[in-house]
């Protein structure tokens, strides 16, 4: 009877060792962190422990900016671009002629952008904008 007492608390000991692994998964810790700067967008990637750079063009001004998870996302005057900690890399979208950006967002491994022609949705994990286009009434 003594042992059952014994092998419980061994059991208890050793699976509050992995429970933490199990509750606070991957997606839901940030990766990233995201510096805006006049001339350039940085980005850190604490999976890769390093800072990957995105140049502006001159002119070119950030309007939005958003980050989360494994994802940055922002919008300036010219382009969308998002950001992967999975790839370490910068990914644009260029703005069409007259193309107004309503609003972007970052959570998890998911980025969006939705203009008023569009729907942007940009997955982490690969590392690839996919693109929707409004039909007419939608």
């Amino acid at each position: 009877m003594h042992y059952k007492y014994i092998s419980l608390l061994f059991f208890i000991f050793f699976a509050t060792l992995f429970i933490p692994a199990a509750i606070f998964a991957e997606d839901d810790i940030n990766e990233v962190f995201l510096l805006e700067k006049s001339d350039k967008l940085l980005a850190f990637s604490s999976r890769e422990n390093n800072w990957f750079e995105q140049r502006l063009r001159p002119g070119e001004i950030v309007v939005k900016s958003k980050y989360d998870g494994n994802v940055a996302v922002v919008s300036t005057s010219l382009r969308i671009f998002a950001f992967s900690a999975y790839t370490g890399r910068w990914v644009e979208e260029k703005l069409r002629i007259k193309e107004i950006v309503a609003g972007i967002d970052a959570n998890g491994n998911v980025g969006t952008a939705i203009t008023d022609i569009r729907a942007l949705g940009f997955s982490a994990r690969t590392g690839v904008w996919v693109e929707k286009q409004f039909g007419i009434g939608d």
